[in-house]
């Protein structure tokens, strides 16, 4: 693997991406290195490391088992080693680049009955196998906390249906919808189809108005980021150690009570969206409805996210917005 990122400015043809695979040196016409601002290079030493200690845990047969658990393992770290901005990181040809590069993993992640698809390459954030990967250790980390990314990752339906969704930019919201989809010590409770219909909800509440209406237009800590992104990772630990992410300022007490506020009352509409919908998701609850109360909606209701007996859903969208 080179010394630094680079990325493609011209479009790479299945002749150029064999080459690049066998000999990862090579770039063609047109590709180039990706800088900061300043000029620099981004570098790519850490990123190396930590992909030939995943080759090592993969050969020990690690993840044999279950190859999406290596997803919670590799996010985190991912995104430690990678010190990209968002504008950086919303190139797809940079992924690209690096999907090449990692050949190796896409195949052994994502092959299937018919190869890897094309979107494991070329794909959108929630789809591309080393960008889902980085976008879920930016949108999940609580600051420098990054145990909710491997929270977020044990659960495949969170990245893969909520990622690409605009209101996940919205750290708070992230993290409020994490706690109701996967609570931690019972992220595989909830069911693939409430997950689901919860971000249909959250998607259809945001359209017209968007969650920093209700939580705040906080920024995040630019310059710290910038900082953190411009140094280059030092790995003075074993990989197995997760590392702290750069901090943030957005997370505030007040801007998550509002989250957790908007997270609750969507998900007290998940289940009856659905329904009104006629989504598949409703359609398999109603085929299984002799047997439909699973274990969370013994716990709680009828829904697995409804809101206490006191407390009141609310409104759908934001207070205060005009509809």
């Amino acid at each position: 693997m080179p010394d630094v990122l680079h990325t493609f400015t011209a479009p790479v043809d299945a002749q150029d991406r064999a080459r690049i695979v066998e000999d990862p040196a090579w770039l063609p016409a047109g590709a180039g290195p990706v800088t900061h601002r300043d000029g620099s290079p981004v570098p790519l030493a850490a990123f190396a490391d930590l992909m030939a200690n995943w080759a090592d845990h993969r050969d020990a047969g690690r993840w044999s088992a279950d190859r999406a658990e290596s997803d919670r393992w590799l996010a985190p770290r991912v995104h430690w080693a990678l010190r990209l901005t968002r504008a950086q990181a919303g190139d797809r040809q940079v992924w690209l680049w690096l999907a090449l590069q990692c050949a190796d993993y896409v195949r052994w992640r994502w092959d299937g009955d018919k190869g890897v698809t094309e979107d494991r390459w070329t794909g959108a954030v929630n789809k591309q196998a080393i960008a889902r990967l980085w976008w879920g250790g930016e949108l999940f980390r609580d600051g420098s906390d990054y145990r909710p990314v491997v929270r977020a990752f044990v659960r495949q339906d969170l990245p893969n249906s909520y990622l690409h969704r605009p209101f996940l930019r919205c750290r708070p919201l992230a993290l409020a919808l994490l706690e109701v989809a996967a609570p931690e010590g019972r992220e595989e409770e909830v069911s693939a189809d409430d997950v689901n219909d919860l971000a249909r909800v959250v998607n259809l509440a945001t359209a017209g108005a968007p969650p920093e209406a209700e939580v705040g237009y906080a920024a995040d800590d630019v310059a710290g980021y910038v900082r953190w992104v411009r140094q280059t990772p030092q790995q003075p630990f074993g990989w197995d150690v997760l590392p702290d992410g750069p901090s943030c300022v957005d997370t505030t007490a007040e801007a998550m009570t509002a989250a957790n506020g908007i997270a609750r009352r969507c998900a007290g509409y998940a289940r009856t969206t659905a329904e009104a919908r006629c989504t598949r998701s409703s359609l398999r609850r109603r085929s299984s409805a002799a047997d439909s109360t699973d274990l969370v909606e013994d716990r709680v209701g009828a829904s697995p996210y409804a809101a206490p007996e006191h407390e009141s859903t609310g409104p759908l969208r934001p207070e205060g917005i005009p509809r």
